[in-house]
């Protein structure tokens, strides 16, 4: 990209303010790059990459889905599954991850959510809607309660872990999941 030296020079003082000579300075460059052709380069690069919503992965990779109305309980589960295999999307309520998975269902492998949501729904709900609707997806429960209650609660292979959770414990869970998805991820 070309800069010109007598745009530069005009960001001196003047009559004009800055904010006024910094938008003719952003003018002139924008000139230049319709001159030299690089916004129609930078078009074609957008247009070949793939369209995405802001918090939803697109590609080939399986999803996680992490739903937490605690943001730092929320921040360090989608961390740590980051460092898996999977794509993380990061919800606050049940009806925002069933968003994703109607959007997204064949390619969720993993949800990640605590019992108590705000909303209509709660965990259970998402559970259960996750359960009966794409049964394919491994889902784990986050609670204060004790686990054995809130299993009987649940639906089958739903599972249920106690707050605080380790890391170690999310991990695992994770890689189940991916497992069990490999066969129909080709």
């Amino acid at each position: 990209m070309i800069v010109r030296e007598s745009a530069l020079v005009q960001i001196g003082p003047g009559r004009h303010s800055r904010a006024s000579q910094f938008a003719s300075l952003l003018q002139e460059f924008y000139e230049d790059l319709l001159e030299s052709g690089v916004p129609e380069r930078l078009a074609a690069l957008v247009q070949s990459l793939p369209d995405r919503d802001e918090g939803e992965p697109r590609g080939t990779k399986r999803i996680a889905i992490v739903a937490e109305g605690d943001d730092d309980a929320r921040a360090l589960a989608a961390t740590l599954l980051e460092e898996t295999d999977l794509a993380v999307v990061e919800c606050t309520s049940a009806e925002a991850a069933l968003t994703i998975l109607q959007r997204e269902g064949e390619r969720v492998a993993f949800v990640f959510a605590d019992e108590e949501l705000a909303g209509p729904r709660d965990g259970r709900d998402l559970a259960r809607s996750a359960a009966t609707l794409w049964p394919h997806v491994h889902v784990v429960i986050t609670t204060s309660a004790p686990t054995p209650e809130l299993e009987e609660l649940l639906p089958e292979g739903v599972r249920a872990l106690r707050k605080p959770w380790r890391g170690l414990d999310v991990l695992l869970a994770a890689e189940r999941a991916l497992a069990a998805a490999e066969p129909s991820s080709s």
